[in-house]
């Protein structure tokens, strides 16, 4: 099997290293490329360094000395790596055809149902006898060829195919003759689970570039004219490039230059949100923090605790930070916003996840692989997950081919992956924090949970209305804050509410400032659209979820757990 071995291994990166080993073995023969498939690759010989596509590298430093590689994709159909190979190629075809009745001269077929029976019938016809040829054989775009999903939704040529491939993975003469069969695919889920799971077929995964990779990256393509326009050394800039793949820093370097614009903190932030989001086909949304923890009011106990842990995150010591946090608290407590605060202390990048779900089979999967395998890149980040509960699923939902099961194994299998605490921040936050599933509310991913809760004193009133005013731009009386009506229960959104309707009423009035009256007014009239079972019942789960008594205000950390636990049944039924 020498002559996988072309180049020095030391030159190859580490993905290909792990497939020559592999392919070693003498028992494997069929391997699955997955990953950052469509990215630059380096080939490194002896006269230096250039970056190229997936498929000239396997053809230039794992292939350079075979008597032929053999591509297809539907698109293009069958296509070679010399016009030697294909001239030999017709000729085993037409003799084919000709075999079978057919009219030779008709050209290669592109469907995959019949292209991939004449590749092995060439094949087969060239690695024996005393000129057997040395083969490989490269399938892109593998995806379309067996699609993902269980074997029942597969139509007959998918299936057809498939067993073909898999034929092929433990084909004696295959085996034998030293014939390497790599099919390229963006993602494992996007593949057909009987191949992917198959024993005979190799998993070599390409991940995004790390650090050290982006800095060489950047050295040799930092020109004159770039190195002009940039104010960041280029450790700085690989740096800031975490989750970019190499053709993406070279498209923001390449419209620096062409826009003349300065490489700066700002201009790389933008890029790297918009490269990203496109890459992750808009499931993944920046949020550039406007505020720190300061402007968060109330919720003491929760601010000292994210204090004190980005504190260690700036210090380097993530051992003693949680894999991910866990806010519950009734609706509009200011669960997003104290997060978002939270990553402005921090300074680290703060991505939401949004729909990841597809109607297609296998979509969601490999869209979730996607953005796992983008966050894993981007660390340190937060990942702020909103209605968690409704947004992750469940082991046991059913209804839609186990997607549902998948994406949430997979969910949970990487926040449990202790190799990225402290670089990958999980905030998963819900108002129903009971309909969470407790194996992502263990010790261990979701670790701290921490309640919020609307204010419950004048003073806390006081300082709510306070920071909202200067979120808003709203200016209050010059006597203080209104005083809120006894009984009636505000959260933050509330108060924020009634400040722009208090606005409101004075522009309406035609006066620049709101009167005293006008808050009067406002508070008298304002009605909360959620109010009674409703929030308690989000009151109770919040405390029941609570994971440190220092969280919860007084009247409830002198709560029997097992009273809450009552109460929080007879709301669900009352409320069912």
């Amino acid at each position: 099997m020498g002559a996988m071995e072309p180049i020095k291994e030391g030159l190859l990166p580490p993905w290909s290293r792990q497939l020559i080993e592999q392919y070693r073995g003498g028992t494997l023969n069929l391997f699955v490329i997955h990953g950052n498939i469509y990215d630059l690759v380096p080939l490194r010989t002896p006269d230096g360094t250039k970056y190229v596509s997936l498929k000239e590298f396997l053809s230039q430093a794992l292939f350079p000395d075979r008597d032929g590689l053999v591509y297809y994709d539907q698109a293009s159909g069958i296509s070679f790596s010399s016009n030697e190979l294909a001239g030999d190629f017709h000729t085993v075809a037409d003799a084919v055809t000709q075999a079978s009745g057919g009219k030779v001269g008709m050209g290669l077929p592109r469907e995959p149902g019949r292209a991939l029976p004449l590749m092995e019938r060439y094949l087969r016809t060239r690695l024996t006898g005393k000129k057997a040829k040395r083969m490989a054989i490269l399938i892109e775009y593998a995806q379309t060829v067996i699609p993902g999903g269980d074997g029942g939704n597969l139509s007959e040529e998918e299936e057809s195919c498939l067993i073909t491939l898999l034929k092929w993975s433990t084909d004696p003469l295959f085996l034998k003759s030293d014939v390497p069969i790599l099919l390229v695919a963006p993602s494992l889920a996007e593949l057909n689970a009987s191949l992917v799971q198959n024993p005979y077929v190799g998993k070599i995964e390409l991940n995004l570039p790390d650090e050290l990779e982006r800095l060489e990256f950047v050295q040799s393509h930092l020109t004159g004219d770039t190195r002009a326009l940039t104010q960041l050394k280029p450790e700085i800039l690989a740096s800031l490039t975490s989750g970019l793949s190499r053709i993406n820093i070279r498209h923001m370097l390449e419209q620096a230059l062409r826009n003349k614009r300065q490489i700066d903190h700002d201009f790389v932030y933008a890029s790297k949100k918009e490269l990203i989001e496109k890459e992750c086909y808009g499931l993944l949304e920046f949020v550039k923090p406007q505020h720190s923890l300061d402007m968060v009011s109330g919720h003491d106990a929760a601010k000292k605790w994210l204090t004190e842990d980005a504190t260690l995150i700036k210090e380097g010591k993530t051992a003693s930070l949680p894999m991910g946090y866990l806010i519950t608290g009734p609706v509009g407590t200011g669960k997003t916003f104290l997060i978002t605060c939270y990553m402005g202390t921090i300074g680290i990048p703060c991505v939401k996840l949004k729909n990841f779900r597809s109607q297609w089979q296998g979509a969601t999967e490999g869209n979730m692989e996607k953005i796992l395998n983008v966050l894993k890149a981007t660390g340190p980040v937060g990942v702020i997950i909103d209605e968690a509960d409704a947004a992750l699923g469940n082991r046991d939902q059913s209804g839609d081919s186990g997607t549902s099961s998948r994406v949430f194994s997979q969910i949970a299998s990487q926040m449990g992956d202790t190799r990225y605490r402290g670089k990958i921040l999980w905030f998963l936050l819900t108002c129903r924090p009971d309909l969470l599933p407790v194996d992502l509310k263990r010790q261990g991913r979701a670790e701290v949970h921490i309640p919020l809760f609307y204010p419950a004193s004048p003073e806390e009133y006081r300082h709510f209305f306070e920071v909202m005013a200067r979120k808003v731009g709203v200016k209050l009386p010059d006597e203080g804050p209104p005083e809120v009506p006894c009984g009636l229960a505000l959260s933050g959104a509330d108060i924020e509410g009634i400040m722009v309707r208090t606005r409101r009423r004075a522009e309406v009035s035609g006066r620049e400032l709101p009167t005293k009256d006008d808050w009067a007014q406002e508070l008298s009239s304002f009605l909360p659209s959620v109010q009674g079972p409703e929030v308690e019942l989000q009151v109770m789960a919040a405390v029941s979820e609570c994971t440190d008594r220092r969280f919860l205000p007084e009247e409830y950390s002198k709560l029997d757990r097992l009273h809450v636990l009552n109460r929080l049944g007879e709301l669900k039924r009352l409320l069912r």
